[in-house]
């Protein structure tokens, strides 16, 4: 018997050799375009493991030879002086990053690399393990779908397969993703009760996207530890509920802070001037143009290479164009409508569609600003609870701007004149305030305060010339529920309606989520008529 298995051992051996050695010939003949098509069937339906990242590499047009070595490119490095380079990954025999003398990884330009070329015909034969080659793609949502598509194989070569993409994979939502699948299968080819409880255990721990489903249908197939399957996906259930409430309290606060923004220059505006500015939205507009004017200026026209400083020289200018264009407007158009509330809306509203119009005219119908690189991606406090970095810079922005406004309004000599306009017009003017000039630098800095909101916004959606008109409703139910006039009214009304927009949401839909605010907000103005924080001036005499 100890004859027979030595035999058997020596014959595997000699198999697997020559397994090896074909190959290795195959692998070769690829690289050295002789008897490609051959060579790639005959890859493709031996699926070892083994060779599939050069298979992909093929698949994706990204097999390089590098010293005679076969390569392929991964994440693109982009250098301050806009030279480009990319990771280099070895392929055959093994699949590992390749690193430079000093153990850094090596980076190179596609120039220093010799592309492999495949014709369509033979990248075609490659169909049939397509969702397999996908494990090592460039691509992580590719390799999440790819991981997703191994949930019935349960083969030892596919669980190979599927720890050798895991031992190269680097994005992290994509290994969370991986490990789940992997833990999955082990789990459901297992019979030992010990092995189940680690998997099932290594499941809850790896707190993957669908580790809550791969338990609970472990917990309905009545297999061992069947229970205690069901337990852990009841607990990541709840657990994954608890973050999705921070989530949406988070949401919440930036949607808020959003509102503060944009509704604080048209609260000081509409205190001061008593007229429902509709052109207001469209210098939100206006400096999210500006913003990216600024971008386009530098990159395309100057030639200068793009870096984030130039995100951070928007915001000052977009304040600047945004309140010149809001003074322009005060001048030529609003300070001839003080005493015409109804004549000022509607030609405050012509003017918006000007705007918008030219707009239009100038830039299309869809441009975009490219996001800085600090504000990319997001504080990870947890795998299921992230919080992005833009909408955290948008919540400090929102806090600076009102402690700005409110060391204007409440520290400085003409912060005293607007408000003293605010309260009472006719009595400023017998003590001596001009008040036509103070109504002008108001409407140029709450303008202004529009435009950084403009600015803002470029961080969390295109740029278009309406998008001024998705907000402005929004911004007078800021004001109005808050008092107008009033910050702390404002922040408070802002935050209010952003936090309960988001629970609302949670429960219905968005349309439905904001009939509802609109519903509270008409009741709480039946009782409330002058908001939360009532102004004191003389619109509140009439």
């Amino acid at each position: 018997m100890k004859t027979l298995l030595i035999a058997a051992l020596v014959l595997w051996t000699q198999w697997a050799m020559a397994a090896t050695d074909s190959t290795t010939i195959f692998v070769s003949q690829i690289l050295h375009d002789t008897e490609k098509t051959y060579a790639i069937q005959q890859l493709a339906a031996a699926q070892n493991p083994q060779v599939f990242p050069l298979l992909n590499a093929i698949n994706q047009k990204k097999l390089y030879l590098l010293n005679n070595q076969a390569v392929t490119t991964g994440e693109k490095i982009e250098s301050a002086d806009g030279t480009t380079t990319y990771e280099i990954y070895s392929l055959y025999p093994k699949n590992e990053l390749l690193v430079n003398r000093n153990g850094q990884p090596l980076h190179t330009s596609i120039d220093a690399l010799t592309v492999v070329e495949i014709n369509r015909a033979d990248r075609l034969l490659l169909n049939g393990i397509l969702p397999i080659l996908d494990l090592f793609s460039s691509e992580p949502a590719k390799r999440m779908l790819a991981y997703g598509q191994l949930k019935d194989s349960y083969a030892p070569h596919r669980i190979e397969m599927l720890q050798l993409a895991l031992a190269r994979e680097t994005n992290p939502d994509a290994l969370r993703a991986g490990r789940d699948r992997l833990f999955a299968i082990q789990l459901n080819t297992t019979t030992d009760a010990q092995t189940a409880k680690m998997y099932i255990d290594s499941l809850a721990e790896n707190w993957g996207d669908n580790a809550p489903v791969f338990l609970s249908g472990y917990a309905k197939s009545k297999k061992v530890m069947a229970a205690y399957a069901g337990q852990k996906a009841a607990e990541l259930e709840h657990r994954y509920d608890s973050l999705q409430k921070v989530q949406n309290l988070f949401s919440g606060l930036s949607l808020g802070s959003i509102l503060i923004l944009i509704a604080l220059g048209l609260s000081i505006v509409y205190g001061l001037a008593g007229i429902i500015n509709m052109a207001h939205g469209e210098f939100l507009m206006i400096g999210a143009y500006t913003t990216y004017c600024i971008q386009t200026l530098f990159t395309e026209v100057l030639k200068v290479p793009y870096t984030d400083l130039l995100f951070i020289i928007s915001l000052p200018l977009s304040f600047l164009v945004a309140g010149l264009l809001g003074l322009l407007l005060e001048r030529l158009v609003v300070r001839h409508l003080y005493a015409k509330p109804l004549e000022s809306l509607l030609a405050t509203w012509g003017v918006s569609l000007i705007l918008i119009q030219t707009a239009r005219s100038l830039f299309g119908d869809l441009t975009a600003v490219k996001t800085p690189a600090f504000l990319s991606g997001g504080l990870a406090v947890s795998p299921h609870l992230v919080l992005p970095y833009n909408r955290i810079f948008i919540i400090g922005l929102t806090c600076l701007i009102v402690v700005i406004t409110y060391f204007m309004l409440y520290k400085t000599r003409l912060g005293l004149q607007i408000r003293a306009v605010t309260q009472n017009r006719d009595m400023s003017a017998c003590l001596g305030i001009d008040t036509k000039r103070v109504a002008a630098l108001t409407f140029f800095f709450g303008s202004g305060l529009a435009g950084i909101a403009g600015c803002a916004m470029t961080l969390i959606g295109n740029v278009v010339p309406d998008m001024g008109q998705t907000y402005i409703v929004d911004s007078f139910l800021v004001v109005v529920t808050g008092g107008v006039g009033k910050i702390v009214g404002t922040i408070v009304s802002g935050l209010g309606i952003g936090f309960f927009t988001k629970v609302l949401e949670a429960f219905f839909q968005a349309v439905y989520g904001k009939v509802c605010i609109l519903l509270f907000i008409m009741l709480f103005m039946q009782y409330k008529p002058k908001g939360l924080f009532p102004y004191k001036g003389r619109l509140a005499e009439d």
